[in-house]
């Protein structure tokens, strides 16, 4: 759901359009009239928050873009199949034994994965008995079946087949597993040894479809920065760089594509502070999505790339539980596949939409950040420096590029 119950609870303020409409003129460029102003917070706050408005566009409005428009009427395809599953009584007890951590029955399964029940409920099984869990507490395996089981209700597969629906569920297998279960010989399976994880717990016609939506780049940082730690060293850029060409020289040929292209955008890159976080987030925002958008482009066919999209809005749609860092960073997840999805110019009526509803609902979700933000009385100063402090983090989803 778009307008979330928090998002109408806002709405309902009777201060909220005069906070909406401060919101709009800093997007514009324009200085609020103290009118507006003296509305939200009274006369001699108003007097102060004008100051800091103006100094504020006065050092940043020329940096932004024209404001991104709201597309009213983009797909809700997603939210919609999201919330017509839980009317579902399979869904719902199916959920409720993986919420409780107990694996489910091969037979409560096939309705939703048919002929691949066995090997989705083996991947349950395995996130369970290694304790993965989502930030709120959950097991993981509760987003893995709700995204299968959303794949399944839109429907990319042909009846009868279950094959998305499953890579549905298997879109997290290889970031999160790889460094946590044995092969037979008692070994971590480890970066290096994907394919084999993949032979012995998924169809070969999954494969292709598991590796793409893989996020390999965070794989191999991972693995890079525990090698440093028991090596004693820093994650520093020299050690990082080190290490990426070290892996080339010594891990299997199949990887190498992605130490290249990790080597070749981070050699350049600012990498100061926390160089892991840094990596990590270039990596996912200039190469994951990218590559994703461009291969599944190149062999026309996008389902792998659409359910990247429903992963994304279903880590979405609780994030208002989650700190604020952690919020922003999801949508601005979301406004990179927009962005690649968008650059594609496809025909593909199902990634057209997906793209436009993740676009919206960033947008929307943005917005309602730095509203609320305006709506708020008690530290008001704080709130309001606070505030257009987000507006540059939010940059890339409340404006687009000016045109070159």
């Amino acid at each position: 759901m778009r307008y979330t119950s928090n998002i109408q609870q806002l709405q309902h303020d009777s201060r909220y359009k005069a906070a909406s409409g401060l919101m709009e003129r800093l997007l514009h460029g324009e200085l609020p009239e103290m009118s507006l102003l003296i509305e939200l917070y009274g006369v001699q706050p108003a007097q102060i928050l004008h100051r800091v408005f103006a100094r504020f566009l006065e050092q940043h409005a020329e940096s932004f873009g024209p404001p991104r428009e709201h597309a009213h009427h983009a797909s809700t395809e997603i939210s919609a199949a999201r919330s017509q599953i839980e009317e579902s009584t399979d869904f719902q007890k199916l959920q409720f034994r993986i919420l409780h951590r107990e694996v489910p029955e091969v037979e409560e399964l096939e309705p939703f994965y048919g002929a691949y029940s066995e090997q989705v409920r083996t991947i349950l099984q395995l996130f369970m008995e290694h304790r993965l869990q989502r930030k709120c507490g959950i097991t993981s395996a509760a987003h893995l079946n709700r995204v299968g089981v959303v794949v399944g209700k839109i429907g990319m597969d042909s009846p009868s087949e279950h094959l998305y629906a499953t890579v549905g569920v298997m879109h997290d297998a290889l970031e999160d597993l790889l460094d946590e279960v044995r092969d037979a010989h008692g070994n971590i399976y480890t970066v290096n040894e994907y394919q084999t994880f993949l032979d012995r717990y998924a169809s070969p016609e999954l494969h292709e479809h598991v590796r793409l939506i893989t996020n390999f780049y965070d794989l191999l940082l991972s693995e890079i920065r525990a090698r440093l730690s028991q090596e004693d060293h820093a994650m520093s850029k020299s050690n990082l760089m080190w290490a990426l060409e070290d892996m080339y020289r010594h891990e299997r040929v199949e990887i190498h594509p992605y130490l290249e292209k990790m080597h070749y955008i981070l050699e350049g890159a600012s990498l100061d502070g926390d160089v892991y976080a840094k990596a990590k987030w270039i990596c996912y925002s200039e190469l994951y999505i990218r590559e994703m958008a461009i291969y599944t482009h190149s062999r026309g066919d996008y389902r792998t790339f659409e359910i990247k999209a429903i992963d994304l809005s279903d880590n979405g749609h609780g994030r208002e539980a989650l700190a604020l860092d952690s919020r922003i960073k999801n949508l601005l997840k979301q406004q990179i596949y927009a962005t690649y999805g968008s650059r594609l110019q496809s025909t593909w009526h199902g990634v057209n939409n997906r793209v436009a509803e993740l676009q919206e609902d960033a947008l929307v979700h943005a917005e309602h950040i730095i509203i609320r933000d305006f709506l708020q009385q008690q530290s008001f100063l704080d709130f309001a420096m606070s505030t257009l402090l987000k507006i540059i983090s939010l940059r890339p989803i409340l404006f687009t590029e000016r045109p070159r």
